[in-house]
């Protein structure tokens, strides 16, 4: 095993990444099937933010797009968490989270000789004073997890001029109902906030933005690092979230929104 292979496999990831010498990352998801059918607006030599960054795996695909400049912003401080549970979970295990991710992108960015800049804040706190201005920002499975989402959308709308989203939404909402909706803590998962479609888009409006395109909402499939097992599924609650389950083990539902 080469050197490389073998920080890999001794890293957490929550992105899949494609790494020099055929290695792929074992992340939680699997972006890559993804990016192509976004609707990326033209990135030469265009300065990009991403938006809870985690891994990099955007950061890296800007670059990879030809964008002259890249920011990847996310967190090194638990206090900066938003939680959605009560008591939060124990300090060290936050801190260990958080370092897995920037362990991930120091790891992934060494290995594609990356020149993506790391910048470690919240976003709440984005100030174009500080920062700069952006071309396009991007933001990818983050709102979710935000006790204010619109708040953070309008101090990404305070630094850039184009957003490009790929958001989590409720599946059941989804199909029900084209009114804006959202779910507030749902029970399924450790989130603030699952929106369908119409609700993610009023809240981009909300934030400032106009909405010039979305497409419809689609699988984020799971990468090797998170597979739910079928006994999971048919165990995981009641006979009537069984259709959401069965959705689930396939990957998260998302839908994208291009605005500026």
């Amino acid at each position: 095993m080469s050197d490389l292979a073998a920080r890999v496999a001794a890293q957490r990831w929550y992105h899949v990444l494609e790494l020099p010498g055929g290695i792929v990352t074992p992340g939680e998801y699997d972006l890559r099937p993804v990016a192509p059918r976004l609707p990326w607006p033209d990135l030469a030599d265009a300065r990009c933010l991403d938006v809870g960054s985690r891994d990099g795996f955007y950061a890296f695909e800007m670059e990879r797009r030809g964008a002259g400049e890249v920011v990847s912003l996310d967190i090194d401080d638990p206090a900066q968490i938003d939680f959605s549970v009560f008591p939060p979970p124990p300090p060290e295990l936050v801190q260990r989270e958080l370092d897995d991710g920037n362990g991930a992108f120091a790891l992934a960015w060494d290995a594609l000789g990356s020149h993506v800049q790391r910048r470690h804040q919240s976003l709440y706190e984005l100030d174009e004073d500080e920062v700069g201005r952006f071309d396009v920002a991007v933001i990818g499975t983050l709102l979710l997890h935000l006790r204010d989402p619109i708040a953070a959308l309008r101090a990404v709308r305070g630094v850039a001029d184009v957003l490009l989203l790929n958001e989590a939404v409720a599946p059941a909402l989804s199909a029900l109902s084209r009114r804006p909706q959202a779910e507030l803590a749902p029970a399924h998962g450790p989130y603030w906030w699952l929106a369908n479609p119409a609700g993610l888009r009023k809240m981009v409006e909300a934030a400032g933005f106009t909405v010039r395109a979305e497409g419809r909402p689609y699988l984020v499939p799971w990468g090797a690092g998170h597979r739910p097992s079928l006994r999971k599924v048919l165990r995981g609650g009641p006979a009537r979230e069984l259709p959401r389950r069965a959705l689930v083990r396939r990957g998260q539902l998302h839908h994208w929104l291009l605005a500026d």
